[in-house]
């Protein structure tokens, strides 16, 4: 067996909720190599970790290769960040992976000279295979190599069928402390829907679901190590009607009780009903994200959405009636949308009592169809270039422009949209205080600033701390 080690580096992103979970992916990575042998470590360098501490870990780790993923939001600072490792340590071979590799290939060994191997697609197996001493070899599948002055591609890799045979994330070269004490679930992979913003879809359309039994094996796990928290993160949790009973089920014969399951990442209003969310509460799902994307059946049906005005409004209604803590999820800037269809976004929006809203500033990745509409058109403010490294769906900045929505009217709109973003989070505080009507609206005037909310998106203690009383009386 190998003894070869490697280490798997989580880059600094700039999305809002960094440090406060592990990353995922790193973790089924660091599982499956863990399993097989292969000496594994980990750096999350979103727990505030610099180029100096990396440097201090690879001189005290020394491995033979460092493995990182990467998205398209930020690439050069990954590149320059890989590059000023591969200067201190030539001898190291740089693996990367991750959404960008998977749709760029061949261009990211271009235009980073640090990388070593590309991996696309799921890394499992042939991440696997590299540490095992297989390279060169062309017959990896889903691998980028040099060969002299060639970069050579080995064709996809057949995705995993059977989830329950990927060993469920551990954990154990994490430092878990520092984490919110919530854990990340993943039931299934891919997505089989067509939205035409999404870069999930490219990196994998095809869903295929973990069983019930091995999900709760994992929650299991967890629980009785003092875990009740949980986020289901898949982009289609609720795609199987069934499972999701079965998972249920299980969940109750375990005997696990007091959980707060939570799907932040957003569920199929579509593939949702009343019976379905009341047995979700029956055994502890508490908050429900809806991605609405639309406010009217016009612009759902440009966006490719594969759902109606009527589903999500009906999805929300039964959530908030079972007692769910609901979060609306609105991208702004879709072709052809009017201010009249944005407007229709906030009717919404003040229609129910969410807990959270948020209009995403629309990002047009390489790859997707909206990207393909943008440049065809010429539409561009911002070149991808430039915008992949300094915007975010988080930012006010429009990248592009529409006839619609031209550039001056986009600023206006975001802040317009944050103003309603900030009346909806000071109305759910309000509702969380005590029944003063002067404490509750000094304290959610208060609360609701620049300085809390990056507090409570990057605060690990902050979080836990207000996750305590969002959840005491669930």
């Amino acid at each position: 067996m190998s003894r070869r080690k490697i280490l798997l580096v989580h880059p600094p992103h700039l999305a809002e909720w960094r440090g406060l979970v592990p990353h995922i992916g790193q973790a089924y990575l660091a599982q499956t190599l863990q399993d097989n042998g292969i000496h594994c470590d980990v750096f999350d360098m979103n727990l505030g970790y610099k180029l100096k501490h990396l440097q201090r870990k690879l001189h005290e780790f020394q491995p033979d290769f460092l493995g990182m993923s990467l998205i398209s939001m930020g690439y050069k600072s990954f590149y320059r960040l890989l590059s000023e490792v591969k200067r201190l340590y030539p001898d190291l071979k740089i693996i990367v992976g991750g959404p960008h590799v998977t749709i760029l290939k061949e261009k990211v060994l271009q235009e980073c000279s640090a990388v070593d191997y590309g991996v696309t697609f799921e890394g499992e197996g042939a991440l696997l295979e590299i540490c095992q001493g297989k390279i060169p070899d062309s017959n990896i599948q889903g691998l980028l190599f040099r060969d002299q002055d060639r970069i050579v591609y080995t064709g996809d890799r057949d995705f995993v069928l059977d989830l329950d045979t990927l060993p469920w994330p551990r954990y154990e070269q994490f430092e878990l402390k520092k984490y919110i004490p919530e854990k990340t679930i993943y039931s299934s992979r891919g997505c089989p829907h067509q939205c035409i913003f999404c870069p999930n879809k490219l990196i994998s359309s095809y869903f295929r679901a973990r069983s019930p039994l091995n999900v709760v094996d994992e929650m299991e796990y967890w629980y009785r190590l003092g875990y009740r928290q949980f986020n289901f993160d898949d982009d289609n949790f609720n795609l199987l009607r069934d499972r999701v009973f079965q998972i249920c089920d299980a969940i109750e014969r375990r005997g696990l009780k007091n959980l707060v399951l939570r799907c932040s990442n957003g569920i199929r209003a579509d593939r949702v009903d009343k019976e379905m969310l009341f047995r979700m509460r029956q055994v502890g799902f508490k908050y429900i994200a809806f991605g609405a994307d639309a406010g009217n059946n016009r612009m759902l049906e440009i966006i490719k959405k594969g759902e109606t005005i009527e589903d999500i409004e009906q999805a929300m209604q039964d959530a908030i009636d079972l007692g769910y803590e609901t979060k609306l999820l609105f991208v702004i800037g879709t072709p052809y949308e009017t201010l009249r269809d944005v407007e229709d976004k906030v009717k919404m929006t003040r229609k129910y009592p969410v807990q959270e809203v948020h209009f995403y500033n629309l990002i047009p990745y390489p790859g997707t169809e909206l990207f393909d509409w943008v440049k065809a058109h010429n539409y561009f403010l911002i070149q991808p270039e430039e915008y992949l490294n300094d915007c975010s769906s988080m930012t006010k900045t429009p990248v592009f422009q529409t006839p619609e929505l031209p550039q001056k009217v986009r600023l206006e709109l975001s802040r317009y949209l944050e103003k309603v973003r900030r009346e909806v989070h000071r109305q759910a505080l309000q509702r969380l205080l005590p029944r003063n009507n002067f404490l509750r609206a000094s304290a959610s005037y208060l609360l609701v600033n620049d300085l809390f909310e990056n507090l409570f998106y990057r605060s690990p203690a902050l979080r836990k701390f207000i996750d305590g009383i969002r959840y005491r009386h669930a």
